[in-house]
């Protein structure tokens, strides 16, 4: 308790420390959003359209709530699309198959667009140039690149990449962003650092590698004599070419890269490393030179100090990309297992550097995770005020008129009392606004130094309207409103009219639905509730107690009078209520009314057993019968889970027994019921496994359907992590461990294995290791006969 006490006490006194000074108006803030292997979202493959959204507007509303002004949405992860493409198939990480669409015609990248621009975020889809592949877990498409070009692929194992060395694979990846950029109302377009492989898949880790492309380079070798520098030209090619397209197409948008951290290797003085330059074949500096990019985002996941130390690599990326004139945001890892005070720390170095014009977070989910109370300093602290984005100079200075007729009335296209206004005239450059920056004033007069503080920045909307937030402020108090419009590059008009405003706080809601002691409520429940006079938002609380000591749902800033809750038990009771709130503060809670649910439990299953063996071809399934139930759905998939890709019967049954038929031999099935009635579905049991008959007696749980490299855990990690893996079938194992420069580190594994799955740690402490080594990326490899896959970790010590 004492060790927390001052450690809490520490990270107070550093935080305000630094919060002493105001914040700036204008500064970058964003946020990566990843989609592959269900990063950040979608959280998992299959999930309803309706999950899909709630999920993405409660990430968005945490991003905006930490003082975030920018996403970086992951649109392309394996030449594949989180949008409606007819150039390439929709991504297996959001459908669970690959080439299948979201249900009811959803648009993710749309629908992110849209959310995004309302709550006055910028969003810049993210692709991946050249990978095509990363992982041998699931199918592919029909159309997917890999298999309508394999002649443009270049493989390394299980990853699979564009080879950059093709003209054709240039235009190629040009259509793929023409497509975006003619068709959504995007604000950028982010390629990440996957260019050529990272070690050891590098291009030099073996003769074999090397060669990949040499058709490519004899084919167009364009006066280069080496072949490093005609890779990093390929590089150079793409992104200009990109780069001039974009600016043809739509000038507003901007084009920026988030390179890996180091440029080269002793680049500044006392950084040592891989680098980007020689192992990847990436030139950020040559991006800058020739007027490439708008912005570089390095990614400077280490910590102060070290041989990979951020506040001397922070500094050096700040001095060269300033030197062209344009935009330097530093990509910040969130979630490591650092110390609480390094990304204040970090995001302290930056304020204090000029050249420095924002930050990005990796990654977005822990924004609301809040690793180390950070999203909490943000909040209070770091971004307690909005930021405008800062302008780019080199694309345009025109500022937008003025908004005029500004009032404070109630507001047609949402809830409540609000601040609406007119939009301003086209300016001189045919542009009108595209955001509007929300000022609070205490006077009714405010001089330039009034908008200058970025104080009185109250926030940031994508509508000519904006209803406001709580605040804690006396009923007795008068505020004074003002708005500025904001056009694409974020000049800014001067201030409207000022409004003053003097309210009180709205009364308790009343519920409409349901009704209290309700019964038989359904699966998925709208709870519904009066809009209070003068109320903005409200607070809802769902509970499996009247006391609410135990909360299912307890969300705050909802705009609509509505809340639709799914994912319930079935035949349980349940609590609930709502508050009110305005811009003068939060009303007392509303009566608590209960309610109990009407579809079933899940069914218990029976037959076979969980992790039965020698099961016959034909078995039957059991499971009893479950009260209330009408019907069941039995899901049956041939493999490990139960995945939409691999289901082999989906069946509504009203019996509680089934024969299957003609199952493979010596393989493992998932199955699982769930029980329906006129009310709802109960979920699925906990699902149980079963393996057909085999002539071995092999157990069932070393006996999987796939091989696999597991993503080692923790990552980040110090000083050990754990490494799991799967063998489909007995063979001859290595599993080794590599630094950036593709050096051996360690052989974790070296001998011949059964079937099975197993696990190796990786301790940086291993008598093995000759001396210690240092924080940074390693690489792990699994080699099982013809299977191999590489994956990377991050050691922060």
């Amino acid at each position: 308790m004492r060790k927390n006490f001052y450690l809490l006490a520490f990270i107070f006194l550093a935080i305000s420390t630094f919060a002493q000074t105001s914040n700036p108006k204008r500064e970058f803030r964003g946020a990566w959003i990843a989609s592959v292997v269900n990063i950040d979202w979608p959280a998992s493959t299959g999930r309803s359209v309706e999950t899909l959204k709630q999920d993405l507007i409660d990430l968005l509303d945490n991003i905006k709530n930490a003082g975030l002004n920018a996403v970086f949405f992951q649109v392309r992860p394996e030449c594949d699309a989180l949008y409606k493409s007819n150039i390439e198939p929709w991504s297996y990480w959001i459908t669970g198959a690959q080439g299948q669409a979201p249900a009811g015609g959803f648009d993710p990248l749309q629908f992110a667009i849209d959310e995004a621009h309302k709550r006055g975020l910028e969003l810049h889809a993210w692709l991946n140039p050249y990978r095509a592949r990363q992982s041998s877990t699931y199918t592919r498409s029909s159309n997917h690149i890999t298999n309508t070009r394999p002649n443009w692929i270049m493989q390394f194992g299980n990853l699979h990449i564009l080879n950059p060395g093709l003209p054709e694979v240039r235009n190629y990846n040009v259509s793929v962003v023409e497509d975006i950029v003619k068709r959504y109302d995007v604000d950028g377009i982010h390629f990440d650092d996957y260019f050529y492989p990272y070690p050891p898949d590098n291009m030099t880790a073996s003769a074999r590698n090397d060669a990949l492309d040499d058709a490519a380079y004899l084919a167009d070798p364009r006066g280069f004599t080496n072949k490093s520098d005609w890779r990093r030209d390929n590089v150079d090619i793409q992104m200009k070419i990109i780069s001039d397209k974009i600016k043809s197409l739509k000038p507003h948008i901007k084009f920026g890269i988030s390179p890996f951290g180091i440029w080269k290797n002793g680049v500044p003085s006392g950084i040592s490393g891989m680098d980007a330059y020689s192992a990847i074949y990436a030139d950020p500096l040559a991006w800058l030179k020739q007027k490439t990019v708008d912005y570089l985002i390095p990614q400077l996941y280490w910590r102060i100090g070290g041989s990979q130390d951020y506040n001397k690599l922070m500094p050096w990326w700040a001095d060269s990309t300033k030197k062209y004139g344009y935009h330097l945001y530093t990509g910040n890892i969130y979630g490591s297992n650092y110390s609480a005070a390094e990304l204040p720390n970090q995001l302290k170095a930056n304020r204090n550097n000029s050249k420095v014009d924002g930050i990005v977070l990796f990654s977005a989910k822990h924004i609301p995770g809040n690793t180390h109370t950070f999203t909490d300093s943000l909040k209070a602290k770091y971004f307690r005020t909005p930021a405008l984005v800062p302008s780019m100079n080199w694309k345009d200075n025109v500022k937008p008129n003025v908004p005029t007729n500004l009032k404070w009335q109630k507001l047609a296209a949402a809830r409540g009392d609000g601040l609406f206004w007119d939009a301003p005239a086209k300016a001189s450059d045919n542009e009108t606004a595209f955001m509007y920056a929300v000022y609070k004033f205490n006077t009714t007069n405010p001089q330039q130094a009034d908008i200058d503080n970025s104080s009185n920045l109250y926030n940031i909307v994508g509508t000519n309207f904006a209803s406001l937030k709580t605040a804690d402020n006396s009923s007795n108090t008068t505020m004074y409103f003002a708005v500025s419009a904001l056009d694409r590059n974020y000049n800014e008009s001067g201030v409207s009219n000022v409004v003053s405003i003097k309210i009180t706080v709205p009364e308790k809601p009343k519920q409409i639905f349901p009704a209290d002691l309700a019964v038989n409520q359904k699966d998925t429940i709208k709870f519904i509730w009066e809009n209070t006079t003068h109320s903005t938002i409200n607070r809802f609380q769902l509970a499996a107690d009247k006391n609410f000591s135990n909360m299912i749902v307890n969300q705050s800033n909802i705009a609509d009078t509505f809340r639709t809750v799914t994912g319930m038990k079935g035949q349980t009771t349940y609590y609930w209520r709502v508050t009110a709130s305005n811009l003068a503060g939060e009303s007392v809670f509303s009566d608590v009314r209960s309610f109990t649910t009407g579809f079933p439990v899940p069914p218990q299953l029976v037959s076979p057993a969980d992790k039965t063996t020698e099961t016959p071809l034909n078995p039957m399934l059991a499971w009893k019968k479950t009260a209330t139930a009408n019907k069941y759905r039995l899901q049956v998939a041939d493999g490990l889970s139960i995945l939409p890709s691999i289901i082999i019967v989906d069946s509504t049954l009203t019996d509680t027994t089934v024969t299957l038929k003609k199952l493979n031999i010596n393989r493992i099935y998932t199955w699982s019921v769930m029980a329906l009635n006129q009310y709802g579905n109960s979920g699925l049991a906990e699902p149980f496994k079963f393996k057909t008959v085999v002539s071995s007696n092999i157990n069932y749980e070393t006996v999987p359907n796939n091989y696999a490299l597991d993503q080692n855990y923790p990552n980040p990690f110090n000083p050990s992590t754990i490494i799991s893996y799967k063998l489909q079938a007995a063979s001859h194992v290595t599993l080794k461990v590599y630094d950036v420069l593709g050096r051996e580190v360690v052989t974790l594994v070296d001998e011949f294995k059964q079937a099975g799955t197993y696990k190796a740690t990786f301790d940086t402490r291993h008598a093995e290791l000759s001396q210690s080594i240092p924080s940074g990326i390693y690489f792990y490899r699994l080699t099982a006969g013809s299977f191999t896959e590489t994956k990377k970790m991050t050691l922060m010590k």
